[in-house]
């Protein structure tokens, strides 16, 4: 009985020290994955198909630098959505913004209202989005206000009929039953 005992204690060691190995096996590999995007990194030679979020935010910044700002946007999207990091989070996000304000900005520059306002609009959603998850980002803030004065809220005040059609809604209809200014 002795025998049987000491040969199941053996055993059941046996294979939890292969568990042990099997786990620690991995955790080197995964270090060296790890270790390995770093050198990436600093190397400034990002991969885009990397596993490692910090990777593709570090490529995200060399595209911009390159100007490659279509890419680097969708890139900041995917961190934006796949991201656990509240600081990666609130980072890509700001950064898309800003891409956003300086495309509008460009647009401006070249006399192109059709581009600068929608680029301007996604800028002050982009910033809000910021400020909601971190309400002391100063930078966001700061950004938001400068897009603000550049394209301003449409402002529905007190004094301002916001139900009131726009200049080319109000023509006469000739339907029966239509009210004017309703669709």
């Amino acid at each position: 009985m002795g025998k049987i005992r000491r040969k199941n204690i053996t055993l059941f060691s046996l294979i939890i020290l292969g568990m042990l190995l099997a786990l620690c096996t991995r955790e080197v590999y995964w270090v060296t994955k790890v270790l390995e995007a770093n050198e990436r990194i600093v190397a400034d030679e990002p991969s885009g198909n990397s596993v490692f979020i910090e990777e593709k935010f570090a490529l995200a910044i060399k595209l911009v630098s390159q100007g490659d700002f279509n890419t680097a946007l969708s890139l900041y999207n995917s961190i934006e959505q796949l991201s656990t990091n509240e600081k990666l989070k609130i980072a890509s996000l700001f950064n898309s913004a800003n891409i956003y304000y300086r495309g509008g900005l460009k647009a401006i520059e070249d006399d192109n209202a059709q581009i600068a306002i929608p680029n301007f609009e996604l800028a002050k959603l982009t910033y809000r989005k910021v400020l909601m998850l971190s309400p002391e980002h100063h930078a966001a803030r700061y950004n938001l206000e400068r897009v603000l004065k550049l394209s301003p809220e449409k402002n529905f005040g007190e004094k301002s009929d916001s139900t009131r059609p726009e200049r080319g809604e109000r023509a006469i209809t000739t339907m029966r039953l239509q009210a004017l200014g309703m669709p």
